[in-house]
């Protein structure tokens, strides 16, 4: 999967509660999402903006909740995960530049975790593979373009609302609405990826209209869907690339 990364089309994995994208960044389009990111480029700069004022660095970590926008003028790499799981990351609340020592490091992690080289602690633990699981996590894909209910989905598995809310979020790593979500994002983007419109994506994911997808994905990606058009699309059961840099925990059990 490595010259994925290395070819000039955008590249887009989705995995259990964190993404990884590689491409072009749209000019200044402002965002605030609920994951933690670090973004940077393999080459030149990264500007970021916010309260703060701006910065351009080779990279940046961003914490949870803090609204940025990211200029660039050569393709970038960014990696979010979800906030279940932004205590393995390692990330400040805050924002951090990083050095061109680390973006070059962290390049170095990204390829070898795309050519399936192991990263401590980046394996898919055996509750993934649990008969129960596979069975909510049909449940959940098989009613996409409708609407999921944490109590319909207890049911299916035979728990109590409550056990299965603390179940889910102990096996998953992230709550039952947010799993919910990354699922309709996954399947929007595969649609997308074949070559249906926006509407029809957003239909079949379970989203509203196209434009309540569309406002998704900018506040998760800070990129508009439309992007992606000749994109390669990827959904990865891996968890997320413990990415690290000498001297700043990124990722991973510090």
């Amino acid at each position: 999967m490595d010259e994925l990364v290395t070819s000039s089309r955008p590249l887009l994995i989705i995995g259990r509660g964190w993404a990884v994208y590689a491409g072009p960044l749209e000019p200044g389009r402002p965002h605030r999402h609920q994951a933690t990111q670090l973004a940077w480029c393999e080459h030149g700069t990264l500007l970021l903006e916010g309260a703060w004022g701006a910065m351009e660095a080779s990279g940046h970590a961003i914490g949870a909740g803090i609204p940025h926008k990211l200029s660039a003028q050569r393709p970038v790499r960014m990696v979010f995960e979800e906030p279940a799981g932004a205590p393995s990351m390692g990330l400040r609340p805050d924002v951090s530049p990083i050095t061109t020592m680390q973006a070059t490091h962290l390049e170095n992690q990204l390829h070898a975790w795309l050519q399936g080289e192991p990263l401590p602690t980046a394996q898919l633990p055996a509750h993934f593979a649990t008969p129960r699981w596979e069975g909510v996590l049909s449940w959940m894909e098989a009613g996409l373009d409708g609407t999921l209910r944490a109590n319909d989905a207890a049911k299916a598995v035979g728990l109590s609302p409550s056990r299965f809310m603390h179940w889910f979020a102990e096996v998953s790593g992230l709550s039952f609405r947010a799993y919910v979500r990354w699922l309709r994002l996954q399947r929007a983007v595969r649609v997308l990826a074949d070559g249906s419109t926006l509407t029809a994506a957003a239909h079949l994911a379970g989203f509203a209209d196209s434009a309540h997808l569309t406002r998704t994905f900018i506040a998760t990606f800070g990129v508009r869907p439309a992007l992606l058009r000749g994109a390669r699309i990827v959904c990865d059961d891996r968890l997320n690339p413990t990415l690290t840099a000498d001297g700043l925990p990124l990722s991973g059990t510090p």
